[in-house]
């Protein structure tokens, strides 16, 4: 009966330890980086150019909650037409850049291997300059920092112990008040493709 007694409570000691590793483990932080294109849709696609977009973000894993992320991000687009600045001749680069903050979830959806989908939502800050430059001097800039929101899906590859690779895109709404590109909103899908530590 004794010995009964100690193999429980050594069962229960490994149990509590490997609930308290896997605990451990769920809690963890990462980081990511990435890079790669952004499509402008709706009246931003009659602006814009076709651009590109960098970002670094950090992962909170919440045990079986779903994952805090915060990103920062950065966006360039050039403009499909031609500008006159005050001196009356053309401008020669019309780019719009957008810096954004954007907290939010990321849902691990269920793994298949090294494969992990995953769904992803937020809200944030993005700031938008649009600056005209002709002859080497800035003619002119428009900064405005507006509310937007985000959603998208993506897809996370096991490289390692610690890496992973992704690729992911988003849906980003950003409200301007016909602000910039006289539209209520500027809409982007940025495709990015980056590593995960």
């Amino acid at each position: 009966m004794f010995r009964h007694g100690v193999y429980l409570a050594a069962a229960s000691l490994a149990l509590t330890a490997v609930a308290t590793g896997a605990n451990a483990q769920q809690h963890k932080i990462r980081v990511g980086f990435g890079g790669g294109m952004s499509v402008p849709v709706s009246d931003a696609g009659d602006a814009f150019k076709s651009g590109f977009n960098g970002k670094g973000f950090l992962l909170v894993n919440l045990g079986g909650l779903p994952s805090l992320r915060i990103d920062l991000g950065y966006q360039k687009f050039d403009y499909k037409q031609e500008f006159q600045n005050p001196l009356g001749s053309d401008a020669t680069d019309a780019t719009s850049q957008i810096l954004s903050g954007v907290a939010g979830l990321h849902i691990d959806l269920i793994r298949v291997g090294p494969v992990r989908p995953y769904l992803l939502a937020g809200l944030g800050a993005f700031n938008v300059r649009s600056s005209l430059d002709s002859l080497g001097n800035d003619t002119g800039t428009v900064s405005q920092t507006k509310f937007g929101i985000d959603g998208g899906a993506g897809v996370a590859f096991t490289l390692g112990k610690r890496l992973d690779a992704f690729v992911e895109a988003k849906v980003q709404n950003i409200y301007t008040d016909q602000g910039v590109i006289d539209t209520k909103s500027i809409r982007v899908i940025p495709i990015t493709f980056g590593i995960m530590f």
